[in-house]
C-alpha cells in the first residue's frame, strides 16, 4: 500500500477506488452544505426586506387614511368626534409601526454587516422611510 498520510487504519484497508468514492461523497456533501447554508443566508436576509416590505407598504396605508380623515375633518361644519378619534388611533399605530420599521431596518444592517457588507447605502435608499410622513 502507499502511504498518503492518512492514519486512520480502517482507510488504509481501503483500495483507491473505494477511496476516491468516500471522497467524491464528502466533496459533494460538501458542496451541498454550502449550497444549502447561502439559501439559508439569503433566506434570512430577505426575510427582513420583506418585513420591511410590509411595514412601508402599511405605513403607506395608514398615511393615505390619516389625510383623507384630515380632509374630512376640515370639511365638515361641526366637530366630528368619531373622525378625530380615529385619526388620533391611526396616528400612533402609524408612528409605532414606523419604529418598528426603523428596528428592521437596523436588524438588516447589522446582519449585512455580519456578511462583511459595509456599505449601507442601498438598504437606505430601497428601505426610505423618512419619506413616508404625516
Amino acid at each position: 500500500t502507499r502511504d498518503h498520510g492518512i492514519t486512520n487504519p480502517a482507510l488504509c484497508r481501503l483500495s483507491y477506488a473505494s477511496f476516491i468514492r468516500i471522497f467524491y461523497y464528502v466533496v459533494m456533501d460538501k458542496e451541498l452544505l454550502d449550497e444549502e447554508l447561502i439559501r439559508e443566508i439569503a433566506s434570512v436576509g430577505g426575510s427582513y426586506g420583506k418585513r420591511l416590505e410590509i411595514y412601508m407598504k402599511e405605513l403607506r396605508r395608514l398615511q393615505r387614511a390619516v389625510l383623507y380623515l384630515r380632509t374630512r375633518i376640515e370639511r365638515s361644519k361641526g366637530v366630528p368626534l368619531f373622525s378625530m378619534r380615529l385619526s388620533v388611533r391611526l396616528r400612533k399605530r402609524f408612528f409605532s409601526l414606523k419604529e418598528e420599521a426603523k428596528k428592521q431596518r437596523f436588524y438588516l444592517i447589522v446582519y449585512r454587516e455580519a456578511l462583511g457588507l459595509l456599505k449601507h447605502r442601498e438598504v437606505f435608499e430601497l428601505y426610505n422611510l423618512e419619506e413616508i410622513e404625516l
